[in-house]
C-alpha cells in the first residue's frame, strides 16, 4: 500500500481545492470520463475515499434499478403474450382486407366509366336545350312578327307596340346566345321603324286634330319602341303648342284702343301662367309614371321656355299697347317742369292704374316662380339644380325687368305729384293736424307695399329712397314753411281774449307744430310697417344690407322733424315768456333784504307766484292745451319750464339781494309754482327742470357760509359748481365775502 501511493503522494499534494473538486464532480459521470485517467489523476486518499463513496451509491443505484426490471418481467411476459394472441386473429382480417381492396379497386374503375358516360350524356342534353331554346325563340319572333302585322292591319297599335317591345327582348336574348345574325337585326329594325312610322302619323294628326287625348295615347306607346326620348318630346311639343293657342296673342290686338287693353294683357299673362300650371298638374304625374323621374323636368323646362315666348311677346305688347317708354319721358320730363302746358300733363291717376297692372304681372310672375319651385322641390334631390333661376338670362325675365324698370319712374312721379297735391289742398279744419299729414302717410305706404309686391328689390330700394326724398324735401319743406308762417300768429292767438270763434279755430301756429311732431312718430311708423311687410321677402345677405340702410335713412328723418317741432316750440316758448315780462319786473323790483316783520307780512301771500300762475293757467295753458296733440304739448310744458327757470335764475343771481328770510321766502315762493307745474302737468319734468333754482333757493335761506361746507359735502347730484356756491352766497347781504372767499375748496365741492 505504501509503495503505491508514493509516487503519487507529491501530485496528490500539489492538488488545489478546486481541482479536487472538479475531479470529485468529474467521477459522477463515470460514462463520460475514463475511470483510470481519474484515478491516476486523484491518488490523494482523502479524494480516493470520496470517489469510493461516489462509486458505491452509484453501484447501489443500479442494483436498485436491476431489481426494479427483474420484477418487471412477469408484467412483460404477460404483455408479449396477449400479442402473440392478437397477432393470431388478426390473421383473418387481413385477408379480408385485402380481398376488400380488390373489390374497390373494381369498382372505381366501373365509376369511372359511369362518369364518362353520364358527361357525355349531360353534354348531349345541353346542346338539345340549346336547340329546343333557338327553336321557341324563332317561333317567339314569328309570333311577334304576325302580331305586329295583324295589329298593323287591325289599326290595333297599342298592341302592335307590345309585340315590338316584345320583339325587342327577343332580339337581346338571341344576341346574347349569339344566335342572331346581322339579316335578323336588320328586320328587326325595320319592323320597329314600321310600327314607330304609323304611330308618328297617327301622333301627328291627333296634334293637328287637337285631340290631346290621342296625343298622350299614341306618346306613350314610345317607349315600348325604345324610343322614350321622341315620345317624350312630340308631348312636350304639342303641349307648349296648346299652350301658346290657348294664350292666343292675337286677342290683345283685338282689344288695341279699348278701356280694357291693359287689364287683358293682365289677365292673358295670367291665364298664360295658369294654363302652364294646369298642363303640369295634370300630365305631370302621369309623363313620370311612363317616361321616368326625368319626365316632369323636361315638361317644365320645355313648357317654360314656350312661356318665356309668350310671356315676353305679351309684356312687349304691354308697353306698346301701353306707349309705356313714352310716357315715362313725359313723366321725366313734368318732373323736370319741363311740360309747357297743363293740358298735357301725365294725370297721375292714369299712372296709378298702369302701375296696378304692373304690380299685378309682376304678383303673377312671382306666383309661377313659386309653383316651379315647389314643384321641383318635391321631387327627387337631382333636380333641383336651377329652381330658383327658371327665367335667368331669358327674354321673359329681360322684358319684365324694363317693365320694372319703367314701374320705378312711374312710382316715382306718382309718389311726387300725389304728395305736391296733397301739400297744396292741406286743410286745417277742427283737426289738430293738417290734412296732408293723414294724406302723404297714406300715399307713402300705399306705394312702399305696392313696390314690396313686384318682388323686386330694385323697385323696393327705389321706391324707399323716393320715401326718403319726399320726406326730406317737399315735406320738409312744407313743415319748415308753415312753422315760418305760423311763428309771427302765435303769441296774438295765445294772449288773445277767449271767444266761441277762438276756442273753436285750430290755431296755424299749433296746426303747424303738431304736424311735425306728427310725422316725426309717423315716419317710424311706416318704418316699421314697411320692415313687417319685407319680412321674410329677400332672402340674400346683400339685399338685406340694402333694405337695412334704406330704412335706417328713413328713420333718422325722423329725428329732424322731431327738431323742428322742439324748434319751434322753443320760438312758441319765448314769445310765452315776452308776454309775461310785466312778472319778470315785478319780481326784479321787489326786495328780499326782509326782517321778521316783512317777511311776516308775505307769509299770507306770494304775489308773483299768483299773478304768474293765474296768468299762465287763463291765458296760455288753457289756449294752448286744447290745441296741441299731447307729445307736442308735454315737450312746450318741459321746455317752458326750463327757460322760465333759467330766467328767474337770472333774475335772483344778477338783480336782487337776499337775507336769510328773504332767501326763506324765495325758497317758499319756488316750492309752490314747483308743486303746481308738477300737479297740473305730471308727464313733464318740471322739478327737473327747477333743480338748480331751488338749489339757490336752499343755499339762499342758510344761517351761516360754513353750513354750505356741509351741506355740498353730502350731496352727490349738486347742479351748481364750486364758483357758483359762492356766488350765490355772496347775494346774502349778511355773508362776508372774506368769508366766503376764505371756504376751503375740497369741502365747498366734492
Amino acid at each position: 500500500h505504501t509503495f503505491a501511493r508514493a509516487p503519487f503522494a507529491g501530485k496528490a499534494a500539489r492538488l488545489k481545492a478546486s481541482e479536487r473538486h472538479v475531479v470529485r464532480r468529474e467521477i459522477k459521470q463515470p460514462l463520460k470520463m475514463n475511470a483510470v485517467t481519474i484515478i491516476a489523476e486523484a491518488m490523494d486518499i482523502s479524494t480516493i475515499n470520496s470517489l469510493l463513496v461516489d462509486v458505491t451509491q452509484a453501484e447501489r443505484s443500479l442494483q436498485r434499478e436491476l431489481f426494479d426490471t427483474v420484477l418487471k418481467k412477469e408484467q412483460v411476459s404477460e404483455r408479449l403474450a396477449k400479442h402473440q394472441n392478437s397477432v393470431v386473429a388478426l390473421g383473418p382480417v387481413q385477408s379480408g382486407t385485402t380481398r376488400l381492396h380488390s373489390d374497390i379497386l373494381e369498382m372505381s374503375a366501373l365509376a369511372n366509366v359511369v362518369s364518362d358516360q353520364v358527361r357525355q350524356l349531360d353534354t348531349e342534353r345541353n346542346s338539345v336545350q340549346a336547340t329546343i331554346a333557338k327553336v321557341v325563340l324563332n317561333v317567339d319572333v314569328a309570333a311577334c312578327m304576325d302580331g305586329i302585322t295583324n295589329s298593323l292591319e287591325n289599326e290595333e297599335y297599342e298592341a302592335a307596340a307590345g309585340f315590338v317591345e316584345a320583339l325587342i327582348h327577343l332580339q337581346a336574348s338571341l344576341t346574347s346566345s349569339g344566335i342572331t345574325k346581322e339579316k335578323q337585326h336588320a328586320q328587326f329594325d325595320r319592323t320597329r321603324e314600321a310600327v314607330a312610322n304609323v304611330i308618328r302619323e297617327k301622333i301627328n294628326s291627333a296634334a293637328v286634330e287637337g285631340d290631346v287625348a290621342q296625343v298622350l295615347t299614341y306618346g306613350k306607346l314610345f317607349p315600348k319602341l325604345d324610343l322614350s326620348h321622341e315620345g317624350l318630346s312630340k308631348i312636350c311639343q304639342y303641349l307648349c303648342k296648346r299652350i301658346a293657342e290657348q294664350s292666343n296673342l292675337d286677342r290683345l290686338a283685338s282689344t288695341q284702343g279699348s278701356s280694357e287693353g291693359g287689364g287683358n294683357c293682365t289677365a292673358l299673362l295670367s291665364e298664360l301662367f295658369r294654363s302652364i300650371v294646369s298642363c303640369i298638374e295634370q300630365h305631370g304625374a302621369d309623363l313620370v309614371d311612363t317616361f321616368g323621374n326625368n319626365a316632369l323636368e323636361t315638361l317644365i323646362r320645355s313648357l317654360n321656355k314656350e312661356c318665356d315666348t309668350c310671356g315676353s311677346q305679351l309684356l312687349k305688347n304691354y308697353m306698346d299697347y301701353r306707349n309705356i317708354f313714352q310716357t315715362a319721358k313725359d313723366v321725366s320730363a313734368q318732373n323736370r317742369n319741363l311740360v309747357a302746358a297743363v293740358e298735357s300733363a301725365v294725370d297721375p291717376r292714369v299712372i296709378e292704374e298702369y302701375l296696378e297692372e304692373i304690380v299685378s304681372m309682376c304678383q303673377i310672375s312671382r306666383e309661377y316662380n313659386r309653383f316651379l319651385i315647389d314643384k321641383l322641390h318635391n321631387d327627387p334631390p337631382h333636380m333641383l339644380g336651377d329652381t330658383g333661376n327658371m327665367f335667368n338670362g331669358d327674354h321673359y325675365n329681360r322684358s319684365l325687368h324694363e317693365v320694372v324698370g319703367f314701374y320705378v319712374r312711374l312710382e316715382e312721379f306718382y309718389m311726387y305729384e300725389n304728395v305736391a297735391l296733397a301739400i297744396r289742398i292741406n286743410e286745417q279744419g277742427d283737426s289738430l293736424t293738417g290734412s296732408m299729414v293723414d294724406d302723404i302717410f297714406y300715399i307713402l305706404q300705399k306705394c312702399a307695399r305696392r313696390a314690396s309686391e313686384t318682388g323686386s328689390i330694385q323697385a323696393v330700394c327705389a321706391s324707399l329712397n323716393h320715401v326718403n326724398n319726399i320726406l326730406s324735401s317737399e315735406v320738409h319743406n312744407a313743415i319748415e314753411e308753415d312753422l315760418q308762417r305760423a311763428g309771427s300768429n302765435f303769441l296774438d292767438f295765445v294772449v288773445s281774449e277767449p271767444s266761441t270763434e277762438h276756442e273753436t279755430r285750430q290755431p296755424q301756429s299749433a296746426t303747424a307744430v303738431n304736424n311735425a311732431d306728427v310725422i316725426a312718430d309717423n315716419v317710424l311708423v311706416l318704418m316699421k310697417d314697411i320692415e313687417l311687410n319685407l319680412d321674410g321677402m329677400f332672402v340674400a345677405a346683400t339685399e338685406g344690407e340694402r333694405i337695412k340702410s334704406c330704412l335706417h335713412e328713413i328713420r333718422d328723418i325722423s329725428s329732424i322733424f322731431r327738431q323742428l317741432s322742439h324748434d319751434a316750440i322753443k320760438d312758441f316758448v319765448q314769445g310765452v315768456l315776452s308776454h309775461i315780462r310785466p312778472i319778470f319786473d315785478t319780481i326784479s323790483g321787489q326786495s328780499y333784504e326782509l326782517n321778521e316783520d316783512q317777511y311776516s307780512e308775505h307769509e299770507g301771500c306770494d304775489p308773483w307766484v299768483q299773478h304768474l300762475l293765474a296768468e299762465l293757467e287763463q291765458k296760455v295753458f288753457q289756449n294752448l292745451r286744447p290745441h296741441f296733440v299731447s307729445t307736442s304739448f308735454d315737450v312746450f310744458i318741459g321746455l317752458f319750464a326750463e327757460a322760465l327757470a333759467a330766467r328767474m335764475e337770472g333774475i335772483v343771481v344778477n338783480e336782487l339781494r337776499f337775507s336769510q328770510l328773504g332767501g326763506l321766502l324765495l325758497e317758499r315762493e319756488i316750492r309752490r309754482l314747483i308743486l303746481h307745474l308738477s300737479s297740473a302737468f305730471p308727464h313733464a319734468s318740471v322739478r327737473e327742470s327747477f333743480a338748480r333754482l331751488t338749489q339757490i333757493a336752499t343755499i339762499l335761506n342758510m344761517e351761516t357760509p360754513g353750513e354750505v361746507v356741509d351741506f355740498w359735502g353730502d350731496l352727490s347730484a349738486s347742479r351748481l359748481t364750486e364758483a357758483d356756491i359762492k356766488k350765490v352766497l355772496k347775494l346774502r347781504t349778511d355773508f362776508k365775502i372774506e368769508i366766503i372767499n376764505s371756504l376751503p375748496a375740497s369741502q365747498s365741492r366734492d
